[in-house]
């Protein structure tokens, strides 16, 4: 008997193995965990996008696959960068690739390289760190003498957000051997009681050069100032010490305490500024550089994408250690949003965020059901399938039953047509862009919308002119999705061209897309003598549409002030009061534009606006357009932005799909004075 079990057992283990063998996942058909290694890093940053160095090596057997860069954490799940490609044993392989700023967590700096064979299967996974080049974390520099004194700044490891991204605060202390090399990663640079003149010029330029290029720079002066604020070129801080208090005296600072902090909280922490050296400082105001805070004590202005915090105190007094983790936040983030490279925040993101759910509006325009099928069945059953069953029944003597039969047919054909031209609906590629591009051919963004095609992933392959792709806007939804390879957008390089899609999830509020690329100048948007009072009042000057394109649409906004007019064909000047006279003026509005004033006012997202005298849809595009013009707009000076949008532009998608194309072409004009807080 057991001899027996033993053969059957025997018996087992040899089918086993022979089906083992002929399985497709043999485990010796996998490489080594170690077959192939990878690096990356980053090139060069050009406004809002990376380029980055792809490296990857294989020390196993030839492959031929896919090798997936994806970048984890960036809020909108994750995204990868799919470049095809044949790898020999022992070869190494080097490329470029460019991806958005919303792709990058540049905060965290994760990414992944997935090895995927030609089927698609995962081979090797490889976790890489800090591929930004930045420290772990939010990083703040410290440049002190007096290092342990300013240690509170790390807001008591709390996280801080930086457009919607979360991370700690981390300190670097920083020193005159080390400076040069860590400033790329820094965030913030903090400089308190410190001689800058003592520091190598060429150290002195690197934070000038880095602050301009979208740097946030604190100075702390008190006592020091004079030392503190030595050493910097004129046109880049231009501050002069009036005067040091003396502690145990009433001060600039302690005059205006009630007003400082996080909703004026300084003083309610106790914070007493008359136990402080207090400096009175007085800033270049020309060309609107310098302003006193309304928060913080301090002067703060905007240096090109960067911007300074010169505070009248040193930051290493005993008294600000009693500041809550908040207030310590908010001290950095006033200077984080005064910079140039953050302009977008406050009114701007919701322009933005106004943009996102206009494209989705387009969508709901653009989608109702096609009943042509369904009337052709409805003349087919009336002309064919009525008389057959009339027929039938009559010659099985049951033809009373007609009364009842035909109305169940006819639902049946009703339901059969709707639920097979949903099917064909939503399996079909669409996609509904918007290209706002400035007139002068400086850069071109396009944003799609991807049409609920199902549960299956789509590409579409992109116009020659675009060289980056990636998620769109999804404000609403920031989010971490530690599941890299279950990716949600795609971007492949092909060569001489990108495609970009997405892969559904549960549901598509993720479907926005971006594409960015090259621009050929169409001409410009120009004014003259504008001027305004409000709705309803002296709006006059004229515009001309310089370009070659026939505007549905041109919006002129500027000092809080927002008039949309009618059909200005190309070469067409329009007098603005005379046009408001007759009937062009299509919409109009004097209040702040946020996305309350914006989406509900403009489009009929709940209920419709009154008055309206326009095609939504276009509207929506229209909106687009301004959030993306109100993003990119100059950080001096006050300027009217001037956008035109135009139907039926050209395709952005070279593959077989459905597009619905909408153009935007913007413009700024410089009108003097004072800038407006909405403009």
């Amino acid at each position: 008997m057991r001899k027996r079990i033993a053969a059957m057992a025997l018996l087992l283990l040899c089918a086993f193995c022979l089906l083992a063998g002929g399985s497709k996942n043999v485990a010796c058909a996998q490489p080594s965990e170690d077959a192939f290694s990878g690096d990356i890093r980053m090139l060069k940053q050009d406004e809002d996008r990376y380029v980055m160095q792809v490296t990857v090596e294989n020390k196993g057997e030839d492959f031929s696959g896919t090798v997936q860069t994806i970048f984890s954490g960036t809020g909108v799940g994750n995204t990868a960068c799919n470049v095809e490609m044949t790898l020999p044993a022992q070869g190494k392989k080097q490329y470029t690739i460019t991806i958005t700023e919303r792709t990058a967590d540049t905060i965290r700096g994760l990414c992944t390289l997935n090895f995927l064979d030609e089927d698609g299967n995962l081979l090797q996974t490889i976790s890489l760190k800090n591929v930004f080049g930045k420290t772990a974390g939010i990083s703040v520099g410290i440049l002190s003498d007096h290092y342990s004194g300013l240690t509170y700044l790390d807001a008591g490891g709390m996280d801080f957000s930086i457009q919607q991204l979360y991370a700690p605060l981390t300190l670097v202390e920083l020193n005159r051997d080390n400076l040069k090399s860590l400033l790329d990663g820094l965030y913030f640079l903090v400089i308190d009681e410190f001689n800058v003149s003592s520091l190598e010029e060429d150290s002195i330029q690197a934070i000038q050069e880095w602050v301009k290029s979208g740097g946030w720079l604190l100075v702390g002066t008190g006592e020091y100032a004079e030392q503190t604020l030595s050493g910097f070129d004129k046109d880049f801080l231009n501050v002069e010490v009036l005067s040091v208090s003396q502690p145990g005296t009433e001060n600039i600072a302690s005059e205006n305490a009630e007003r400082y902090g996080y909703y004026g909280s300084y003083l309610g922490q106790d914070v007493d500024f008359t136990r402080m050296a207090v400096a009175e400082l007085y800033g270049d105001k020309k060309n609107g550089m310098f302003y006193e805070s309304p928060e913080n004590p301090a002067l703060c202005g905007t240096v090109e994408e960067g911007a300074v915090s010169i505070f009248y105190v040193s930051l290493g007094e005993d008294e600000l250690q009693k500041l809550t983790t908040y207030e310590v936040q908010y001290m950095l983030e006033e200077t984080m949003y005064r910079s140039g490279s953050y302009r977008t925040y406050g009114g701007y993101s919701e322009m933005d965020y106004a943009g996102q759910k206009a494209l989705a509006f387009i969508d709901h325009q653009n989608t109702g059901m096609d009943f042509t099928l369904l009337e052709v069945l409805i003349g087919v059953y009336v002309i064919l399938a009525g008389p057959v069953l009339y027929l039938i029944l009559r010659k099985c003597k049951k033809s009373e039953w007609y009364w009842i039969g035909a109305p169940v047919l006819g639902l049946g054909f009703i339901a059969g047509v709707f639920f097979l031209g949903q099917g064909a609906g939503v399996n079909e590629t669409r996609v509904y862009s918007v290209t706002a591009q400035q007139t002068d051919g400086s850069r071109k963004d396009t944003y799609f919308l991807a049409y609920h095609s199902g549960l299956d992933p789509w590409e579409v392959l992109l116009d020659e002119s675009y060289d980056v792709a990636g998620p769109g806007w999804t404000w609403y939804n920031r989010r971490y999705n530690t599941n890299l390879v279950d990716y949600s957008f795609i971007v492949s390089d092909h060569g001489d061209r990108l495609s970009m899609g997405i892969k559904p999830q549960e549901n598509f509020e993720n479907g926005f897309l971006h594409a960015g690329g090259n621009a050929v100048s169409r001409g410009n948007i120009s004014v003259s003598g504008l001027s305004g009072s409000g709705v309803g009042g002296n709006f006059s000057g004229t515009v001309t549409n310089e370009t070659d394109l026939d505007m549905a649409y041109l919006a002129v906004w500027f000092n809080s002030y927002l008039r949309v007019f009618s059909d200005v064909k190309a070469g067409e000047t329009i007098d603005l009061m005379q046009a408001a006279k007759d009937g062009r003026c299509v919409y109009e509005n004097s209040q702040e534009l946020f996305e309350d004033n914006v989406l509900y006012r403009m489009l009929s997202l709940y209920g419709t606006p009154s008055n309206v005298r326009y095609e939504e849809d276009t509207m929506a595009a229209l909106i687009i357009g301004l959030g993306l013009a109100a993003e990119h707009q100059p950080p001096l000076g006050n300027y009217a932005v001037l956008t035109g949008v135009v139907k039926d532009y050209d395709r952005a998608v070279s593959d077989k799909c459905s597009e619905m194309a909408y153009g935007c072409f913007y413009s700024y004009a410089d009108i003097g004075g004072e800038p407006n807080a909405a403009n």
